[in-house]
């Protein structure tokens, strides 16, 4: 994982049924914003979607990849100076063929800035 533990800290991380939840800091000082973009920080999408993937490998405890995905909107700019508590939430099924179907929000405050669905797999 590249991401963890640098550019975001999980706060918390659970997994009820088909739902997973996810509180995270985003860390406003990491390199990532030195060119995107000084002094107003924004969170490329390409990141969001690799921190996606990153909860993924931590709930299962094994390396997982996007294999598909099917949709993503960015809805709002996340600028981890302003907001850098995040909350994710996530809808997990797995398939017949043990890959995840994954949809879900990214959320700060009340503003939904990502909504994405893919397939996932394990290993």
């Amino acid at each position: 994982m590249i991401l963890k533990d640098t550019f975001y800290t999980i706060n918390s991380l659970k997994l009820e049924e088909q739902a997973l939840e996810a509180n995270i800091t985003i860390d406003a000082n990491h390199s990532i914003f030195e060119g995107h973009f000084p002094g107003n920080p924004v969170t490329p999408g390409v990141v969001q979607l690799e921190l996606i993937k990153e909860l993924l490998s931590t709930q299962f405890g094994e390396k997982i990849q996007l294999k598909t995905l099917s949709n993503s909107k960015f809805l709002a700019v996340l600028n981890p100076v302003n907001t850098p508590e995040v909350h994710v939430k996530m809808t997990v099924v797995t398939q017949e063929d043990d890959s995840l179907k994954v949809s879900g929000q990214m959320i700060t405050g009340e503003v939904v800035c990502l909504k994405f669905s893919g397939i996932y797999t394990k290993g």
